[in-house]
């Protein structure tokens, strides 16, 4: 089977839009087993997770139709699926061998339901090297959604940097050198040169040669870097862009009047923040408004009706377009971002816009802190 090398050709030449080319497959992984399969059959959600992890995770299981989606005002402008990899997000972590055929057989069935551009969701992305194990065939594109992700981030900290006004905020990226991370870096360091930037990843050295090729392209920049979670309570700002299974930023790491803006799933921010912490106002990052957006109750993914995650959000952008080659794979590029953006302004008639804030998928009214310059 022909394989295509170049993914970052199929910006320059998209397939012809066509109905027929409208299909699309976005995968997805539990975020817990007992939030997830409770949807299925209550009793399920009677059970702890732990039972899940240990007791089917003995056993391989199939992935399987999770819910129909369309999109547009009459519910055919593109429409596709979403398939369940029926595994957390700690279990595709710490089996990556194990997982990786259950992913591309999730793959397959997207592909027997016709889609011809299929998104990676979660921790999906990483199993597969964001998407380079399952990308390279000629008759479907892969995509890791985390393009139109760090675009919708980006958008964001633009807003919220716009309301400090004269203030010189930190920002802290938790996450510097992922494929979601080195991208929103490079934005910011390109278009937002007035904040005080802290790159935040466990490998030192991979973080350091970022920071010094960022800093070299952009040399009015104030960048730093860290391996230590606590040196994130330096920031008045703090986004969660990592790739693990578990809660990362606890009340503990962050000073006072702080923002977050968690864009994990499942999510690193600890939700004892939005307990202890009053003064901390958490935000779901890389959310986006699609109002004509139609999915079953359990394809919502914890969200409210019409909200869908920027990953999501960039397979149906990229089917809508008749983009059916591969897109964002491994660490996307700024022309990425360009190039999802462009569509996503082609197709604002159906939303594609940054999403009111929510916290943990429920709506939230955020304010900002009074600032000292």
């Amino acid at each position: 089977m022909e394989r295509r090398r170049d993914h970052v050709q199929g910006i320059k030449q998209p397939a012809a839009a066509g109905k027929e080319s409208r299909k699309f497959a976005f995968l997805v992984h539990l975020r817990s087993y007992r939030e997830d399969l409770k949807h299925i059959a209550r009793p399920l959600g009677w059970l702890p997770d732990q039972f899940y992890h240990y007791t089917l995770g003995k056993r391989p299981l199939r992935p399987f139709l999770w819910s129909n989606v369309a999109i547009g005002a009459d519910g055919d402008e593109a429409s596709g699926s979403i398939i369940m990899v029926p595994y957390s997000g700690r279990q595709l972590l710490e089996r990556p061998r194990q997982m990786l055929p259950i992913v591309q057989d999730a793959v397959d069935l997207a592909v027997s339901k016709g889609a011809t551009m299929i998104g990676l969701g979660g921790l999906i992305s990483p199993v597969t090297l964001g998407g380079k194990l399952v990308a390279g065939r000629a008759t479907y594109g892969v995509t890791n959604g985390n393009a139109f992700t760090a675009v919708t981030i980006f958008r964001r900290l633009q807003r919220l940097l716009d309301e400090f006004g004269g203030f010189r905020p930190t920002i802290a990226v938790v996450g510097a050198t992922g494929s979601v991370g080195s991208l929103l870096c490079k934005m910011l360091a390109a278009q937002e040169r007035d904040a005080r930037y802290l790159l935040v990843a466990r490998n030192a050295r991979k973080l350091d040669s970022f920071c010094h090729e960022v800093s070299r392209q952009y040399t009015s920049v104030s960048m730093s870097t860290s391996v230590r979670m606590d040196d994130v309570r330096h920031a008045d700002i703090v986004v969660l862009v990592t790739s693990d299974a578990g809660s990362l930023l606890n009340p503990s790491h962050l000073r006072e009047n702080c923002i977050v803006l968690d864009a994990t799933q499942p999510r690193n921010a600890s939700r004892l923040i939005t307990t202890l912490r009053s003064d901390i106002q958490l935000i779901d990052g890389g959310l986006v408004s699609v109002p004509s957006l139609r999915t079953n109750k359990i394809g919502r993914l914890g969200l409210p009706s019409g909200i869908s995650f920027a990953c999501m959000a960039e397979t149906m952008l990229l089917s809508l377009s008749g983009h059916n080659a591969d897109f964002s794979i491994g660490n996307p590029g700024l022309e990425h971002a360009e190039a999802i953006g462009q569509m996503a302004r082609k197709h604002d008639h159906l939303g594609f816009k940054t999403a009111e804030d929510h916290t943990f998928g429920k709506p939230q009214m955020v304010r900002l802190p009074e600032m000292v310059c």
